[in-house]
Order: C-alpha cells, then structure tokens, then sequence
C-alpha cells in the first residue's frame, strides 16, 4: 500500500507545499492515518485545504479516504501481527510530535461521527427489545472491552434481572455461557485482535438457542456471520491502545432504550433497589 502511495507522489507535478506534505507523509510512513486533516496540518504548517487537495493529486477523493485506505492497511498490519507493545513501540515517536489533547479529541469525535453514521434508532431499538425479553442476560468483554462489558452489566442490573457479567478471560466465561438457553442472550464487545474464546462464546450461544448481539468494529468482522444483531463501532486509537469512548457511547444509547421499555414492576424494582443503595450509603 504505501509503495503505491510513493510511485504516486513520484509520478505527479509537486508545488512547493505539495513537497512539504509529501516529505512529511513519508517520514512518517509508521503513522500514516492516525492524524486528522486539522491536526495533520497544524503539524506540518499547511493548511486543511492543502493537505484536501494534495490527497487529490494522489487520486484520493479527499483526506477521509486516505486515511480510510491507510487505516486499513494499519489495522490488517497491527491487529493481525502486532502486540499492544509493538503498537506502543511504533507510535512513540508520533506521540511525542502531536499535541495529545488536539489528537485525541479529533479522533473521538471522527470515531463517533463515522460510528452513528452506521447507527439507526431501529437497531438501537431492537438490541433494546431483545435484552428487555430475553431471560437471561450474558454482557461479556475481556481485557480493553471489559471495561464496557462492567459498564454495561452494572447499568442494565438497574432495570433488568438475571444480567450476568463475563469480564475474565478465563475458563468461568465458557462455563457461565454453558448455562445460556433459548430465551437468554448474549452481549459481546469484541475488537481485533480477536480471541478465540470470543468465537467460542458465540458458538456456544447460538448452539443453545440463545440470541447473539455483536459490538465490534466492522461488518465484516470474523465473529459477525454467526451474530444476530451486528453494531458496527469505531474504535481507532492514535496509539498502541483501541479507543473504547464510542462503544460505551452506544452502550448508553442501549440503557436509554432499555429503560424507555420499563413497566411499573420494573419501576417497583428500582425503587427498591434505590432504598437499600440508600440505606448502605452505596452512592
């Protein structure tokens, strides 16, 4: 990918800015698409146009797509071969060139602008009616997406029973989804690298009749075939870590569209629930 990005820059005019970017780009050739068009250009010393009309030079419809086809390049090279340390090693050099605030703000917002883009108010719906029916509840994330997985389980506990959490990857997530049966559900965060225990998890699930709601990064992630509700979420990070903030954007999209599903007994629930949080002092 990047060979054919250089003969590229080789076979095209260059202004002098042009040159700039060019040289730029190429320096950085390990962090291509981790960047904005704004924070990119504040870098170099050009600006947004600058940057939007060379990519157009070089073929691209604009900077969303470079990086688009950079990012990809990037999460195939990391995600299939690369370690969290190999990531870090990599991005060091970057981070110690970018303003991190400016950084990262710009990517969170990039990841959830492209996020809800893919999002509608009917899928949204419909993962809701499926954890309001099912029996059961199975949230489960490992290492970066436990944090979800705890997030979501400690917030839909407030509304529904028999939520349970599977937040250790450990042999304790295969034998709570032994139990799953028609009529429970299965809530998974998955992001690459993906395990194999997360595959076996939805296997496991599906085999017992269970439905299977899938957060991950694409439609076209390895675990989305035996899923029945995918949710598509960016999570590029600008560094060796995945950036978790839109799937617990969409996690609380979901507790909103559960709690608008809530009848009086559900209501009698949380009121009883409350009193005792009170009466410990659990805020």
């Amino acid at each position: 990918m990047f060979d054919a990005f250089l003969q590229k820059i080789k076979e095209i005019p260059l202004s002098k800015t042009d040159k700039v970017i060019a040289d730029y780009l190429v320096d950085h050739r390990g962090t291509l698409g981790l960047q904005t068009a704004t924070s990119l250009a504040l870098e170099i010393g050009v600006s947004d146009t600058s940057i939007i009309r060379f990519m157009r030079k070089l073929g691209f419809s604009g900077y969303a797509d470079f990086k688009r086809q950079m990012n990809d390049q990037m999460v195939k090279q990391y995600h299939e071969a690369l370690t969290s340390g190999e990531k870090y090693r990599r991005t060091k050099g970057m981070l110690d060139q970018v303003n991190l605030v400016s950084a990262v703000s710009d990517q969170v917002i990039e990841n959830l602008q492209k996020s809800c883009s893919h999002l509608d108010v009917d899928t949204i719906d419909r993962v809701a009616a499926i954890l309001a029916e099912s029996h059961r509840k199975f949230v489960a994330g490992f290492r970066g997406t436990s944090c979800c997985a705890n997030y979501m389980s400690r917030k839909l506990v407030f509304f529904l029973s028999d939520v349970i959490c599977c937040d250790q990857a450990e042999s304790s997530a295969i034998e709570r989804i032994a139990d799953a049966e028609q009529g429970d559900c299965l809530l998974l965060y998955s992001f690459p690298r993906y395990t194999d225990l997360n595959i076996s998890l939805i296997e496991m699930a599906k085999e017992s009749g269970a439905k299977v709601i899938l957060i991950t990064d694409r439609i076209t992630s390895p675990l989305a075939p035996n899923a029945d509700l995918v949710l598509p979420v960016a999570v590029e990070g600008i560094g060796f870590t995945n950036s978790y903030v839109v799937p617990m954007c969409v996690s609380e999209m979901i507790l909103l569209a559960v709690s608008k599903k809530m009848n009086a007994e559900s209501g009698e629930r949380i009121k009883r629930i409350e009193n005792y949080m009170e009466r410990n002092k659990m805020y």
